[in-house]
This record gives C-alpha cells, structure tokens and sequence, in this order.
C-alpha cells in the first residue's frame, strides 16, 4: 500500500469543471451557426407556426435565397422545405473576422400540429420571407358525436 499525496494543482474538482467547460464547448460548436463554434444556435430557415381550427400558417425567414432555389412539398402532416444559399465568396484579399451567415443546401422537416390537404395550399414569397397557408384536412377535422338514450 502506497500513500498518495494530494497535489493542489490536481484538484479533482478543477478537472471536474475543466471536462465539463470543454464538453460545453463541443456541443456550443455543434450547434452553432458558424464555423468558429461562436454564432448563435439555431435552424435554417427559422420557423414561425401557427394553427387554429381550419389551418396552419408557416412563416419562413430566408433571406438571400432565391424564389427558384425553394422546393416546398407537404405530405399529410409533415412539411418540407428545401433550398440552396449562395453567399458570396471569400475573396484573396479579403479576411473575414466574423461569418455567421452560411451558405449552401439546407432541408428542414417539420411536423405539422394535424394532417393538412396539400391541394389547398397557398404560398408566397416576398423581401426573403416565405409564407405557407395550408387547410386542414376534412379527414382530420373533429366530428361532433350525438349520443342516444335507450
């Protein structure tokens, strides 16, 4: 059996709060929205959903994408939207000290409150927002059950 002597530099607490600092600081670059790991957390494109009794209303934010590099499709109660950013490139002469904005292909999947009627869609598209009105499906609306007395 042999003593150990406690060594203040390897405090098990400090290397405690070390591994946790660098575990926050991995899943902070994960999630982030640019390559430094410093950007905010977030999705591309931010979403916006509201729904009542009849319909749902998406409200997209898309700044910088073209209307002909949008591919939306809706399929029972799941919306997808799909699309490409192009952002202009680094030049030789230009260092960037901040980029949060990525560019390129993006694919978000959103699950809708209740299954929708694709055909009665609507979407526009203005100044980088992009707006879906969607009914929902006579399948899916709830029924008003009368109850008989025997």
């Amino acid at each position: 059996m042999s003593i150990i002597r406690w060594n203040p530099v390897r405090d098990p607490w400090l290397e405690m709060k070390r591994a946790q600092e660098e575990m926050d600081r991995l899943f902070r670059s994960l999630w982030s929205n640019d390559e430094t790991g410093r950007g905010a957390p977030g999705l591309f494109p931010a979403m916006n959903l509201s729904a009542d009794k009849e319909q749902v209303k998406i409200r997209c934010e898309m700044p910088g994408v073209p209307q002909e590099k949008i591919d939306l499709s809706i399929d029972r109660d799941t919306l997808t939207i799909k699309g490409q950013r192009e952002l202009e490139q680094k030049g030789s002469d230009v260092s960037y000290h901040r980029r949060e904005r990525r560019g390129g292909y993006f694919n978000r999947t959103l699950s809708l409150p209740f299954e929708v009627d694709p055909e009665k869609a609507s979407a526009k598209y203005s100044n980088g927002v992009l707006e879906v009105t969607v009914q929902r499906a006579e399948a899916s609306k709830p029924r008003q059950v009368s109850i008989k007395v025997d």
